[in-house]
């Protein structure tokens, strides 16, 4: 592998972990509505799925039972290890990246499926993606994030708009595809202290404190509402290419 594909496959080892505690703390069941919707579309259950850039495998304890034979596909060692432990028999762990997956893998699956794929961001990839499938292609990414507290300081993800980028590929090339949101709100209480540490090192002193007067005033904790929005891109790979290729 390349310098930097192994300065990758280093940072999502030493990642893994924290990814995980991450994964299972989150409160929004995502997982478990994706799995109910697909079900309800008769897009599951399955023969084959793979599941590209699929980490330590947040979507396998939900989606594993109705593919007769699963592939979970990521670089890191590290990653496919917390996978394995969610595994079922039918399950296989492929430690490669991505495009070599992709480019020496000669099987297609039933279902193509990705969630928050840092490595699907052009056409070419879009394209490699649509071909491990000889049915549908699954594509989900969260859309929305956003606070009532924090987002108006804060830059935007450009990630956030990848979907968008995905479906002008998708028109160009001529592919009719649909979509789903699912939609979470969480509420916590934030206190004034926890604020200023956060922004700390990204604004003055002054501004700052601008910032907290008009956020807070008085108070020392206010109620914080997030928003979030996780969209998916779902279609058929038409029959044509297929049987002549992109």
């Amino acid at each position: 592998m390349s310098d930097y594909l192994n300065e990758l496959e280093a940072f999502w080892d030493e990642f893994a972990e924290e990814y995980e505690v991450i994964q299972q703390e989150s409160i929004f069941p995502i997982a478990e509505e994706l799995r109910d919707f697909l079900l309800e579309q008769a897009l599951l259950p399955c023969q084959s799925l793979v599941d590209l850039a699929g980490g330590s495998g947040r979507y396998l304890p939900s989606l594993q039972k109705y593919a007769a034979h699963y592939d979970l596909v990521d670089l890191s060692g590290e990653m496919l290890k917390i996978a394995k432990a969610k595994a079922d028999a039918n399950v296989r762990l492929i430690k490669q990246t991505q495009e070599a997956f992709l480019a020496t893998n000669k099987q297609r699956y039933d279902v193509a499926f990705s969630a928050m794929n840092p490595a699907l961001q052009t056409k070419a990839e879009l394209l490699d993606f649509c071909q491990a499938s000889n049915n549908w292609c699954l594509i989900l990414r969260v859309v929305k994030d956003e606070d009532q507290l924090f987002s108006s300081y804060e830059e935007k993800n450009p990630d956030l708009l990848l979907n968008e980028r995905y479906k002008i590929f998708l028109n160009e090339l001529g592919i009719p595809f649909h979509t789903r949101i699912f939609s979470y709100t969480k509420q916590e209480e934030i206190s004034r202290e926890f604020f200023q540490e956060y922004f700390a090192d990204d604004f003055s002193t002054v501004k700052l404190s601008g910032i907290i007067e008009k956020t807070f005033g008085n108070a020392q904790q206010k109620n914080n509402q997030q928003f979030l929005d996780f969209e998916l891109i779902y279609f058929q790979v038409p029959k044509a290419y297929n049987e002549n290729g992109f």
